[in-house]
C-alpha cells in the first residue's frame, strides 16, 4: 500500500513475500534509518508492534503482527556493513536483540550525536526535524494503539516520518560533527549503547532501582534485595510490570519493618488483601533471609562526602569554568558534567595532590574540553577572573605563585 506524504512514500509490508521484495531494495543500502513501535504499559517484555526502516531510496513499514519470520530483514540489519541510525534508540535496540538476537552495529544515535553539538541532552525528535528542517511532524498518534489492526492511514504516515525524517537529520548532524572535529566524542558517548551487557538485567542489582533505596540501612537493603528479586523473577515470569506485582513503595516499606507476620502485613498501607493472601508468607520468608544475610554481604551506599572547608566555594568556581566552557563549546554544561562531580571535586580539592576521582568529566573527550581545566583551577594552575572590556568571567594562567 502507498500512501503519499509530503515529502515522500512509503510501503506497507504485512505478507512474507512483500517483506522479502523489500529487504531486495534495503540489503545494497549503506545506511539505515531504524524505528520501532511497542506497548509495554500491561507487560514486563515489550510488544513489539511495527517496524519502520528507511533508506535514501525507500521507506517501509514492515508489520510484525502479521509476518512471523522476520529473518531476512534481521540478516540485513546485522550486517556490519551498514550503519544502522536510531534517534533514543535504546529501547528500541532491546527489541532489535530480543528478536534478531544481536545488536545491529554500527549504529548512530542522532539523540546522542544531538546533544554533543549543543541542541540539548535529551532533545525530542519532533524538536530535532524543527529545528534542522524547518518542518513540523504532526503529533496526533503520539498514544496510538499499535497493536490494533487495521492501522489507520494516519497511523502510517506518523510512523513513517519517523524514519523518513531520521535521514536528513542522521546526514546534518554528521556532517556538523565532522566539521567540529567531534564525530570521536559520539562513539565514547555510544559505548553504553553497543555494550551488549547494558541490555542484560542483574537480578541481583536490580533493587538499587527501587525508589528510596538511598534512604534505607546495609541491613535494609540486604532486605530489599532479596523482595526486588522475587518481583523481578515474578514478573519475567507472568511477563506484567514490576508495579502489578508490588509497587516500589510498599516494597521499600517491607524492607525498612524491624519484624513482620502477617499482622503487620494487614496493617500496611498498599498491599491490600488478596495480595497478602497471595504472597504474605513468601515475603516473610525473604525479608527472614535478608535478615540473616551476613553483615559482610549488606550492600553497602556510596559513602556521603564530609564537605571540607571552602568545598562549597570550589564548587562554585568549578561550576562557572564549566559554564565557560560550555558556552565556548555550544554544548550544554549538564552533558560535561552534572553536580555530582563538581562536589566530588570540590572535595577532593582540599588536597588536589592526592590521585583525582575516578569521574566522567575527567575522562575521554570531556578531559580534553573541560576536565583538565577543571583539575589545574583547583591546582591553582589558572584562575577566572573578569575581563575587563566584557565584564565577564574568564579563564587565565595564574600569575603569581602556584600555591603550596
Amino acid at each position: 500500500m502507498l500512501c503519499p506524504m509530503s515529502d515522500a512514500s512509503f510501503q506497507y509490508i504485512d505478507t512474507y513475500h512483500g517483506l522479502l521484495e523489500a529487504c531486495n531494495i534495503l540489503k545494497t543500502s549503506k545506511v539505515l534509518c531504524v524505528d520501532t513501535e511497542f506497548h509495554r504499559e500491561k507487560t514486563y517484555y515489550p510488544q513489539f508492534a511495527l517496524l519502520q526502516v528507511g533508506s535514501l531510496d525507500a521507506t517501509f513499514i514492515i508489520d510484525p503482527l502479521k509476518i512471523n519470520d522476520l529473518t531476512p530483514f534481521w540478516r540485513i540489519l546485522l550486517n556490519p556493513n551498514t550503519l544502522k541510525v536510531f534517534h533514543a534508540g535504546r529501547q528500541d535496540l532491546e527489541i532489535i536483540i530480543e528478536h534478531a538476537g544481536a545488536l545491529p552495529l554500527p549504529i548512530f544515535d542522532t539523540q546522542i550525536a544531538a546533544a554533543l553539538l549543543g541542541y540539548g541532552q535529551q532533545v525530542g525528535f519532533g524538536s530535532l526535524v524543527q529545528r534542522i528542517t524547518k518542518k513540523v511532524l504532526a503529533k496526533g498518534e503520539s498514544f496510538s494503539n499499535w497493536l490494533q489492526r487495521p492501522l489507520t492511514k494516519q497511523q502510517l504516515q506518523y510512523a513513517a516520518a519517523d524514519v523518513i525524517f531520521l535521514m536528513p537529520i542522521y546526514q546534518a548532524l554528521k556532517e556538523e560533527l565532522q566539521a567540529r572535529k567531534r564525530s570521536s566524542w559520539l562513539d565514547e558517548e555510544q559505548a553504553i549503547l553497543i555494550n551488549p551487557d547494558t541490555y542484560t538485567i542483574d537480578k541481583n542489582e536490580v533493587f538499587w532501582r527501587v525508589k528510596g533505596v538511598n534512604k534505607l540501612k546495609p541491613k535494609q537493603l540486604a532486605i530489599l534485595r532479596e523482595l526486588a528479586i522475587w518481583r523481578e523473577e515474578q514478573a519475567q515470569k507472568k511477563d506484567i510490570p514490576r508495579r502489578r506485582l508490588i509497587a516500589d513503595e510498599p516494597l521499600l516499606e517491607l524492607a525498612k519493618r524491624d519484624k513482620l507476620n502477617m499482622d503487620v502485613l494487614k496493617r500496611m498501607r498498599g498491599l491490600h488483601e488478596g495480595m497478602i493472601r497471595r504472597f504474605g508468607k513468601t515475603w516473610i520468608a525473604l525479608w527472614q533471609r535478608g535478615m540473616d544475610c551476613p553483615e559482610d554481604q549488606w550492600p553497602k551506599l556510596a559513602s556521603r562526602k564530609n564537605n571540607t572547608s571552602g568545598t562549597e566555594l570550589r564548587a562554585e568556581l568549578l561550576d562557572t569554568l564549566l559554564r565557560l566552557k560550555a558556552d565556548e563549546s555550544s554544548i550544554s554544561p549538564s552533558i560535561l558534567a552534572n553536580k555530582s562531580e563538581l562536589s566530588t571535586l570540590a572535595s577532593w580539592g582540599n588536597k588536589p595532590n592526592n590521585k583525582p576521582p575516578e569521574l566522567a568529566c575527567l575522562q575521554g573527550w570531556r578531559a580534553e574540553l573541560v576536565g583538565n581545566d577543571l583539575l589545574r583551577l583547583l591546582r591553582g594552575e589558572i584562575c577566572l577572573r573578569l575581563n575587563p572590556n566584557t565584564g565577564l568571567p574568564m579563564i587565565d594562567d595564574y600569575k603569581g605563585d602556584t600555591p603550596s
